[in-house]
C-alpha cells in the first residue's frame, strides 16, 4: 500500500477523536529508545566471520482524548549496515515484509551494504468504560501464558530468538472485552491480513478458580478451526503455566491433518537471587527434518508450528549479581538429532536509562556433531 494511503488510514483511525470529550485534560506522551546492536556471525571457524550493525530507534506516542478514549501510534526505525545486507539473499524483502491488512513497513536508502526500514506496529484507538473495553487498529492481542512457547497466542506468534524486539508484532484487529466479574471476562478478537486465508476470529473466556487463572478459546485460525485452553497459577512456591491448542482443518486442503500444540512451564525464585525457568513443548505439526534448527531465527513461526521438532525443552538459569549486573544461561534441547541452542546473556546497567548487553546464540547437532552457526551480539540501549 502506498504511504499516502497508510497516512489516510491512521488519520481516519485516530484523529476524529482528538476533540472527543471534556472529561479530563487531554494528554500526549512520548517515550522510546535508541539501541546500537553489533552482531558477529560464523558457522564453525572464524574465517567465515560476518559482521552487521543495527541502529534501532523506537518512538511510542500515546494520546488520552478523554477518560474513555485513548490512542497509540508506535513505530520503529532500523538501519542495517554490513555483511547481512550484502550477502544474505532476500534480506531487504525479509526486513520489509508486513503481513498486516495495511502495509505499514517501508524500505528506504537501500544500497549494497545498508538498508533503512521504518515500520508502524501499533496504531490503535481504545474505548474503555464500565465493563467494556474495545480496541481497534494495529495492536498486540496477547493470549499467551508461557514465556517461550505460546500455542494460545494465535494472533501475534513471535520468535523467542528475536530478543531485540521486546514489544512483539502487532495485528490489524478489532478486540472487544467484556468483564463479567473481578476475575472473569469474555473477549472477542478478529484479525484480517492481506492474503486471502490470513484471517483469525476467536472467542476467549477467562476466569479464576482454585487460585488459578484459566482461559478457554475457540474460533477460526486461517484454514483451521481452533480450540484451546491455558492456565497460570502456583504449585506451592513454583509458578505453573500451560497452554494447549487443537487445530482442525475446515477444508481438506493439501491432505491437512488435525494438529495438537501444547506447552507447560515451571519457574522458581531462590532467596539468593537465583531464578530457574523450565518449559516443554509438544508440536504435532513437526516434520522433524534434521538440520533445520539453525534456520529458526528466520522461520515463519506460527501458533500451529512453534518449533521444527516434535518435542523440545527449554531451561534458563538467571542470577542478579548486583542491582546493576545480572546474567542468565539458557538452552533449548530437542531429541531429534540431539539439537541444541545455547544462549548465555550478560546485562549491565550503565545508568538509570542506559543498559549494555552481551548475548550469544549457538546452534549444534550432537548426533554426529555439527556446529550449525554462532551469533555474538553486543548491544547498548538508551531509553527516554
Amino acid at each position: 500500500m502506498k504511504p499516502s494511503k497508510v497516512i489516510w488510514f491512521i488519520f481516519v483511525l485516530l484523529f476524529p477523536f482528538f476533540g472527543a470529550g471534556q472529561e479530563k485534560e487531554h494528554k500526549l506522551v512520548l517515550n522510546g529508545y535508541v539501541k546500537n546492536l553489533h552482531q558477529l556471525q560464523f558457522v564453525d571457524n572464524l574465517d567465515q566471520l560476518q559482521w552487521t550493525t543495527l541502529i534501532h530507534n523506537r518512538l511510542n506516542f500515546g494520546y488520552t482524548a478523554s477518560e474513555s478514549i485513548s490512542m497509540r501510534l508506535e513505530f520503529r526505525n532500523r538501519i542495517f549496515y554490513g555483511d547481512a545486507v550484502s550477502n544474505f539473499p532476500g534480506f531487504s524483502e525479509l526486513m520489509g515484509r508486513d503481513n498486516g491488512w495495511v502495509d505499514m513497513t517501508w524500505n528506504y536508502g537501500e544500497s549494497e551494504h545498508m538498508l533503512f526500514v521504518t515500520s508502524i506496529d501499533r496504531a490503535s484507538v481504545r474505548y474503555s468504560k464500565g465493563n467494556w473495553d474495545v480496541t481497534m487498529g494495529r495492536q498486540r492481542v496477547n493470549w499467551g501464558r508461557n514465556l517461550i512457547w505460546n500455542p494460545n497466542d494465535i494472533f501475534n506468534t513471535y520468535n523467542f530468538l528475536d530478543f531485540d524486539y521486546e514489544e512483539r508484532p502487532g495485528s490489524d484487529a478489532v478486540r472487544i472485552q467484556y468483564y463479567t466479574g473481578d476475575f472473569s471476562k469474555v473477549e472477542l478478537a478478529a484479525k484480517k491480513g492481506r492474503l486471502k486465508d490470513d484471517h483469525i476470529v476467536a472467542l476467549l473466556y477467562g476466569f479464576n478458580e482454585w487460585s488459578y487463572d484459566f482461559q478457554l478459546i475457540s474460533g477460526i485460525y486461517k484454514n483451521d478451526w481452533v480450540m484451546g485452553t491455558g492456565w497460570s497459577g502456583n504449585l506451592k512456591n513454583m509458578g505453573f503455566k500451560g497452554e494447549v491448542s487443537y487445530f482442525v482443518p475446515r477444508t481438506n486442503y493439501l491432505d491437512a491433518e488435525n494438529v495438537w500444540s501444547a506447552s507447560m512451564s515451571l519457574d522458581y525464585g531462590f532467596k539468593n537471587g537465583l531464578y530457574i525457568y523450565g518449559s516443554a513443548l509438544y508440536n504435532g505439526n513437526s516434520t522433524d527434518l534434521g538440520g533445520s534448527i539453525e534456520n529458526l531465527t528466520l522461520s515463519g513461526i506460527t501458533a500451529k508450528n512453534l518449533m521444527p521438532f516434535e518435542f523440545s525443552g527449554y531451561l534458563q538459569l538467571a542470577k542478579e549479581f548486583s542491582p546493576i549486573f545480572s546474567g542468565s544461561f539458557s538452552t533449548v534441547y530437542s531429541p531429534t538429532n540431539h539439537s541444541v541452542i545455547v544462549i548465555p546473556t550478560l546485562t549491565y546497567s550503565l545508568a538509570n536509562n542506559w543498559e549494555m548487553d552481551l548475548i550469544s546464540q549457538s546452534f549444534f547437532e550432537f548426533n554426529g556433531y555439527k556446529s550449525l552457526g554462532h551469533g555474538i551480539f553486543f548491544r547498548i540501549r538508551w531509553s527516554f
